[in-house]
């Protein structure tokens, strides 16, 4: 892998980061559980969207870093935790098999659409927010109302499932949106590169 030493810092950094602004115990079980599988978890299917080894964890360390730039009028820890968690339901299920992301196999849909993976069949059907907060709630991360919010809301104002909270006030959430605008920009700039 030609950016293992990359992949590796990055998830050094989050891990670092999950110790500091959670306990230790929690960063531990979910290291525990789901490590190897964090390690190398693609975002998405394509490299400018973080298809990529170890794409799901520079995305957050990513987001988490722009939390210090955009979360100066609200609480930044907090804006920093939701950054760390916000895309862990894009791991998959919890058991083996159930990765959200597998390896693209068909040569032309690496050549001709740049995949570099597919969604995976046996991942049980349900969306990366609701699946962040399970792994929230599986790991014991404790978070209160204003981050859960923000992390049930993570994918978007767009979707129906959150656009009951479309016209209220949530800097949280909004913030987290600003940060993942950025982050995403940074992703396609350097995918580009």
């Amino acid at each position: 892998m030609e950016n293992f030493d990359h992949v590796k810092q990055n998830y050094e950094k989050y891990l670092g980061l999950l110790r500091k602004f959670f306990s230790n115990d929690t960063a531990k079980r979910l290291e525990d559980e789901m490590g190897e599988r964090l390690f190398l978890a693609p975002r998405d299917l394509t490299p400018t969207a973080g298809g990529e080894p170890g794409g799901l964890v520079s995305f957050a360390v990513s987001v988490a870093k722009y939390s210090k730039l955009f979360g100066k009028n609200l609480d930044q820890k907090k804006l920093v935790r939701v950054a760390l968690l916000h895309e862990l339901g894009k791991l998959g299920g919890p058991l083996e098999g159930q990765d959200l992301f597998l390896s693209e196999t068909s040569d032309w849909h690496r050549e001709k659409l740049g995949r570099h993976y597919k969604y995976n069949e046996n991942c049980p059907k349900m969306s990366s927010a609701h699946r962040t907060l399970f792994y929230v709630a599986r790991y014991g991360f404790r978070v209160d109302e204003e981050e859960w919010l923000a992390l049930a809301t993570s994918a978007g104002f767009q979707y129906d499932e959150n656009r009951f909270y479309a016209n209220e006030c949530l800097p949280l959430a909004q913030a987290l949106h600003t940060c993942r605008t950025f982050a995403r920009r940074d992703m396609i700039k350097n995918a580009a590169e």
